[in-house]
């Protein structure tokens, strides 16, 4: 009896191998996959929801791991740390529904960080990373 239950396992394995379906040897096509799992793709939300006329929100959306990285940018002297959480809060409530997802958490800590851009001026960046739900 085990020998006849270990043989239909080992067809039923056998049979599964055989029905799958091979990756393409098309090395074009095995490099169009790679570069579509692991793009990011960065948007700049219609709606902003800023009250801050130096602010602005970008947002890095992996498609394949469903996170977002979302970063609030702004002047240092106007930054207000409850203005950026709320602002991302909203972004990330409109992503949410515009991508049909069901809700969210956050995998890190949210982060600040102070620099000068390039023109010298002394900037505020706030920013979360999220991991979305279906």
């Amino acid at each position: 009896m085990k020998k006849f239950l270990a043989l239909i396992a080992c067809l039923t394995v056998f049979g599964g191998m055989l029905a799958a379906e091979p990756l393409s040897d098309d090395p074009f096509e095995r490099e169009k996959f790679e570069a579509e799992k692991t793009s990011t793709y960065v948007i700049v939300p219609e709606e902003q929801h800023i009250t801050d006329k130096n602010a602005s929100v970008k947002i890095e959306y992996s498609p394949i791991y469903d996170e977002v990285r979302i970063y609030y940018e702004t002047l240092y002297v106007t930054y207000d740390r409850g203005e950026a959480m709320n602002t991302a809060i909203a972004c990330l409530q409109d992503f949410e529904k515009e991508y049909k997802y069901h809700g969210y958490k956050y995998l890190k800590p949210e982060s600040q960080k102070y620099f000068k851009d390039d023109r010298g001026q002394r900037k505020a960046q706030w920013s979360a990373y999220v991991k979305f739900t279906r």
